[in-house]
């Protein structure tokens, strides 16, 4: 798979920065996001494209092996309300998309083992 860069404003990557250092993460995915984060673009909100996930985007993805299709909204971890389709930065599926873009195959350690998901479509709610 081609490598491919996070891009987020500050306030994500300090997010999930902080959640490197005291959350309950996988080391494969520990190590993954460190990389990830290391090597990340860190631009204004407002530069953001269109098509990348962050917080308050509503995303559209799959997982590839299953094909079973997933969609919320990325919220502040107090606004998480799976029932509105409202998901927590900080819930494994959020921080294994946060800085991708539309398109992008993204592998994270799920229970179930690693996984691959692509990124149908991201839609900014500001």
């Amino acid at each position: 798979m081609k490598a491919q860069y996070l891009i987020m404003p500050a306030k994500e990557h300090e997010l999930l920065k902080k959640h490197c250092n005291h959350g309950n993460l996988s080391d494969y995915n520990l190590k993954k996001l460190t990389d990830e984060l290391a090597s990340a673009s860190i631009i204004p909100k407002d530069q953001l494209p269109e098509d990348v996930v962050c917080l308050s985007a509503a995303i559209q993805f799959k997982e590839v092996l299953s094909g079973k299709h997933y969609a919320f909204s990325i919220v502040e971890p107090h606004e998480a309300d799976i029932r509105q389709h409202k998901m927590s930065a900080l819930a494994p599926l959020s921080i294994a998309l946060l800085g991708y873009r539309k398109g992008a195959l993204v592998d994270w350690q799920m229970p179930g083992g690693i996984m691959t998901f692509e990124i149908l479509d991201v839609v900014q709610n500001a």
